[in-house]
């Protein structure tokens, strides 16, 4: 009797053994950065890392800069015409030119000029971020006219996430939400990226990804 009890608590003890550990719980993913991008001084100078760069293929010239950028977060932060002037998010510099964010990643400016005045403007009751970096370090940037492509299931691009915001991109869905395809209702933003083509193209579902940090335009900083 003392044997197979000697034997039963050695099977216990082996089964015991082998039992595989808990696996921890996977963490949840940090909330969204909002970043206020201020990138010119009060002087109207690149401030904060961000340096002025020469056009690169830039329409150097704009002609109307009566609408404030759709990312300002703060007044007098202009958006100006024509898209490819890429001048959606500028702030005034010295008199008669302003100076416009490429990207926040690589920190630079354009420079733009303008004709005549330039009157104050406020931001909108809902801003869409300048450039989104997401969960799997694409970086996608706000769209500003031009054309794009498209894809058969409804989705146009809100964002491009490659050359000319044509491959792949964050997509929308025209007449749902703000436009801008994020989806902000918690903590961690998200949108759905896929690929356009030529209109009517199938292409396979959009992929959601979150949010790691939104870029928004802020006020300059004031004279010390």
């Amino acid at each position: 009797m003392d044997a197979l009890r000697l034997v039963a608590v050695a099977i216990a003890i082996t089964a015991v053994a082998v039992l595989p550990t808990a696996l921890p719980a996977s963490a949840d993913p940090p909330p969204t950065q909002v970043i206020t991008t201020i990138a010119v001084g009060s002087q109207g100078q690149a401030v904060n890392g961000y340096k002025e760069a020469p056009p690169d293929g830039n329409v150097a010239v704009v002609t109307d800069c009566t609408d404030p950028s759709p990312s300002a977060v703060a007044a007098n932060v202009y958006a100006c015409s024509p898209s490819a002037a890429g001048a959606a998010t500028c702030w005034p510099s010295t008199p008669g030119s302003l100076l416009c964010v490429d990207n926040p990643w690589d920190k630079l400016l354009h420079r733009v000029s303008y004709h005549g005045p330039l009157s104050p403007v406020q931001p909108t009751a809902s801003p869409d971020p300048f450039a989104l970096a997401l969960d799997d370090g694409t970086h996608c940037l706000l769209r500003n006219g031009g054309a794009w492509g498209g894809r058969d299931d409804g989705y146009v691009g809100a964002y491009g996430c490659g050359n000319s915001g044509a491959n792949p991109a964050v997509l929308s869905l025209p007449n749902q939400g703000d436009g801008s395809g994020i989806d902000r209702s918690g903590p961690v933003w998200t949108v759905k990226v896929g690929q356009l083509g030529s209109p009517g193209t199938h292409f396979p579902p959009p992929q959601t990804h979150a949010v790691t940090s939104a870029w928004f335009a802020g006020d300059r900083i004031p004279a010390s």
